[in-house]
């Protein structure tokens, strides 16, 4: 959802981190994928509509995606094909791979500095250079494409199931956009 946000609508989604995404149904689980979308040789057209793939070159904002290498629900390959597909089009991104971490970490540790990093994607800790993630950001952002200082009245953080490791999903909506009370 992350990802698809950034690329679909950077006009009020300013910045995201996308944990494990699908970015290319045909790669994900055969049954429940059916259920909703048909088959793919019978209904390509909703599996073309639904790929994050062809939307590459859309990416105008800073996105970090973060994929455990050991995920059997959402297989790495979707964030490999994102991540190929920015590439080709010269879209600046940030991968994160877990070593053996699956679709959920049960090690707390693991998931509390996941989130601090995820944090200081947004908002580095005061007195920190910019991390290689956030370089991207950082070049955006002198273009215009955030103040210099961020706070409170730009930075707005959405989490959906905050009780799964990728189920967390942060995005940053311009504060002028009629979504920002």
């Amino acid at each position: 959802l992350a990802a698809l946000a950034v690329l679909r609508r950077p006009d009020v989604f300013h910045a995201a981190v996308a944990g494990a995404p699908v970015t290319e149904w045909r790669l994900y689980d055969t049954g429940y994928t059916e259920r909703y979308l048909g088959l793919p040789q019978e209904e390509p057209e909703n599996y073309d509509r639904s790929s994050l793939l062809p939307l590459a070159a859309n990416l105008t904002r800073p996105l970090l995606i973060i994929h455990g290498l050991a995920d059997d629900n959402v297989v790495v390959a979707h964030t490999l094909h994102l991540s190929s597909a920015l590439l080709a089009a010269g879209r600046p991104h940030a991968v994160l791979p877990l070593t053996g971490v699956t679709h959920m970490t049960p090690q707390e540790v693991v998931a509390e500095n996941l989130l601090r990093a995820e944090v200081d994607f947004f908002v580095p800790p005061a007195g920190s250079d910019a991390v290689a993630s956030f370089a991207g950001w950082q070049t955006q952002r002198a273009a215009g494409g955030f103040p210099e200082t961020p706070g409170t009245d730009v930075l707005r953080v959405y989490t959906t199931r905050p009780d799964t490791l990728y189920g967390v999903t942060f995005m940053v909506v311009a504060p002028e956009h009629p979504l920002v009370d």
